[in-house]
């Protein structure tokens, strides 16, 4: 048995470590709670191929340390795979060692902040390898195993090099997640991946990096056979995909989109994309084929900024008319924000947070740039001496790490909260504004 664990959230946050790119996220205040996707692709896999294997989330059931460890062991492991990420990596490793005081298998860190600090890893004592390259495939080699000091895709404490990246074969070779294997209904609501990988290479975004620039894309038949089995076998109505860039291909979006109309719209779905990828005929059909919410990264409307990351971006009045098509569409719209990118002053991302608020989408988050390691932002910040982070939480969009040429963190840390404040102000005006629906 393999037992594949969402490890607990560091005191005081929410950890989401399927986020930016699989670098993760650790939020002070969210009510959110959605799963780590390739944990159940990596379980799920195994159990298709004939291996037991299971998942322990105990951010989903608000574990502390004691109690993720003793639901592991009452699993009877005989490895124990922890996914970590970049903001709870620290307090991942204090799991790893309540567990090695009570069990002497193999311990397993995998996700991409576990191949930038492996070294810090494996020296920690508790942990036996790290995983090099994506998730699942490679565990079918520990599971039919069961050692990886020579294993291709792992880095043992016993190996003197770093093995070979390896990325996934083929992203239709993965099954549908078994959501069985937890309480998924506790979940926000649970969530599917249909290609990976992004060309576009903006400077601050983790994804070309972790997933690579290849865009891949899973089948048509099989996101139809996905979503259907998520509305026959598992009874959901609604589930959000993870994709970098959803409409990065037209013509495979508009294949897809067809598909599930055909298939009588099996259940309604969410997305991330970009503005500049998406017209108001593409977003008609994704409506019609369930789309219900598109997310879309704004950052700022300060173009030294957008232009230092290597981003473009539609200008504000592009993005506004966008905005107001999808909402003639009927769809929820999500903008996401970053203040202190390079080149960010304080009148620029108060224009930005004026800009959020003129925009009224349904949803917004707001983060403060986050030098992921691979990424142009970290070299940058290194290059001029920027990053600044001691706290071991630094790389989480709620916890300062840089600052700008103008700003220093404090006052980067200070606008962002600002904007924030400002925004959930604005939400909390509207719905106490709002006729009650009660009779």
């Amino acid at each position: 048995m393999i037992v594949f664990v969402d490890p607990p959230s560091p005191p005081g946050f929410i950890a989401f470590r399927h986020s930016h790119g699989g670098y993760g996220e650790c939020c002070k205040t969210s009510r959110l709670k959605f799963p780590t996707l390739d944990l159940f692709h990596s379980a799920s896999l195994l159990l298709d191929r004939g291996y037991a294997a299971s998942v322990v989330d105990s951010v989903l059931l608000d574990h502390g340390i004691d109690q993720c460890v003793d639901a592991v062991l009452s699993k009877r492991p005989e490895a124990v795979v922890l996914r970590t990420a970049s903001g709870s990596c620290p307090h991942d490793l204090e799991t790893a060692r309540a567990l090695r005081r009570r069990f002497d298998g193999p311990i397993v860190f995998y996700g991409p902040h576990a191949e930038v600090e492996a070294d810090a890893i494996l020296k920690s004592g508790p942990v036996d390898a790290v995983l090099y390259g994506e998730a699942p495939f490679p565990f079918l080699d520990l599971a039919e195993r069961r050692r990886v000091e020579r294993l291709a895709s792992f880095r043992s404490r016993r190996m003197t090099r770093a093995p070979a990246k390896a990325s996934m074969p083929d992203v239709d070779a993965l099954p549908i997640p078994r959501w069985d294997l937890v309480d998924y209904r506790k979940y926000s609501y649970v969530t599917a991946q249909t290609s990976w990988g992004c060309p576009f290479r903006c400077g601050y975004c983790p994804y070309p990096v972790t997933q690579g620039e290849a865009w891949r894309a899973r089948s048509v038949a099989s996101v139809v056979e996905e979503f259907e089995a998520l509305r026959d076998r598992y009874g959901l109505r609604f589930v959000l995909l993870r994709d970098p860039e959803f409409t990065l291909d037209r013509e495979r979006t508009q294949a897809l989109c067809r598909a599930l109309i055909r298939a009588g719209v099996p259940i309604t779905w969410g997305c991330e994309t970009r503005l500049d990828t998406l017209d108001d005929a593409l977003a008609a059909l994704m409506a019609e084929a369930g789309c219900m919410r598109v997310a879309f990264g704004v950052e700022t409307i300060h173009e030294p900024a957008l232009r230092a990351m290597g981003r473009k971006s539609p200008r504000p009045a592009e993005i506004r008319a966008k905005v107001e098509g999808l909402k003639r569409l009927g769809m929820l719209t999500y903008a996401m924000y970053i203040v202190g990118l390079p080149g960010e002053t304080a009148e620029s991302a108060r224009r930005t947070a004026e800009f959020a608020l003129e925009l009224d989408t349904n949803a917004a988050s707001f983060s403060m740039a986050t030098p992921f390691p691979g990424t142009r932002l970290e070299a940058l910040g290194r290059e001029r001496g920027a990053t600044q982070a001691e706290d071991p939480l630094h790389l989480t969009g709620c916890v300062p790490s840089m600052r700008t040429e103008t700003l220093s963190m404090n006052e980067v840390e200070r606008l962002y909260l600002s904007a924030k404040g400002s925004w959930n102000g604005r939400k909390r005006d509207a719905r106490s504004s709002a006729p009650s629906s009660r009779l």
